[in-house]
């Protein structure tokens, strides 16, 4: 059942380089770039959490679900969630506010024959409308911005149908200092393309137009890092919408990249049930 789930990294990768090119507008070249810094290991999605993650859901899955994620930059997550899920096979929605991704999503669950649709829409624009027994966010709430996220929360808690649940992994903790801006923005550069040109998109990797791209995902990325959200933060939107909160796990991880800062990134699991 596992092999359902199998990915061709190198293979999404590429593609993911032709949809974003069509289709991405979003900021930094994020999914245009996304499947390269993967395939390349400079981002590992859900690879470092997928056992706590299992762990924690396990009290709330059940036969016949409807599952819904919020924001997905590839279908790494979907496959992440439908592992923990095997062998049952929820019924999935995949929601993103860029049509990249939701192509390759799409693509992907065509291929495998995954029972998956994909919404091209705003998080913030649900309006509980349709609901969803579960809701998985991973890391979408740290790009969100800051003033719109209770409002995403409520339209989220609205399209959750009773006693359904919220999942919210999302990286939280103490953000670098502002004035190291550049510094962590050379050092992600650096690790990055070393990387890069040591994987299946070295071809790629070594161009200028490429590396301009990293430089542009890199300031992005920064900029997200300088304001994280707090684990306390993600829990009070959670409950100003309405939701109970069920389970918190937090996960210290030190981190060498910024600029050579002992910077400690917490990566936390969240979930909150109607």
């Amino acid at each position: 059942m596992h092999d359902l789930w199998s990915e061709d990294l190198a293979g999404q990768a590429l593609r993911g380089q032709e949809l974003g090119s069509a289709l991405c507008a979003c900021d930094g070249y994020y999914h245009t770039l996304w499947g390269s810094l993967r395939v390349a290991g400079v981002n590992n999605t859900m690879k470092g959490e997928a056992s706590i993650l299992a762990e924690l859901m396990l009290p709330f899955l059940r036969d016949a679900m409807r599952v819904m994620i919020g924001g997905s930059a590839d279908p790494g997550v979907l496959c992440g969630i439908g592992r923990i899920y095997a062998p049952r096979l929820p019924s999935f929605t995949v929601i993103d506010k860029c049509r990249a991704p939701l192509a390759l999503i799409d693509e992907f669950a065509s291929a495998k024959g995954v029972d998956c649709r994909t919404l091209h829409i705003d998080l913030v624009d649900l309006d509980g409308r349709e609901q969803w027994d579960q809701i998985v966010l991973h890391y979408t709430a740290d790009f969100m911005d800051a003033h719109l996220r209770a409002r995403v929360f409520r339209s989220l808690a609205a399209s959750l149908a009773p006693g359904g649940t919220l999942i919210c992994g999302t990286m939280t903790g103490e953000s670098p200092p502002a004035d190291r801006r550049s510094e962590m923005e050379a050092a992600y550069i650096a690790r990055a393309m070393a990387l890069l040109k040591d994987s299946p998109m070295a071809a790629y990797a070594g161009t200028p137009e490429f590396e301009q791209k990293i430089r542009a995902y890199a300031a992005c990325r920064t900029i997200r890092r300088l304001s994280l959200p707090t684990a306390a933060l993600i829990c009070d939107l959670a409950r100003n919408a309405g939701l109970r909160l069920l389970q918190m796990h937090q996960t210290a991880r030190a981190r060498r990249s910024h600029a050579g800062m002992d910077v400690v990134d917490t990566s936390s699991i969240i979930i909150a049930g109607k």
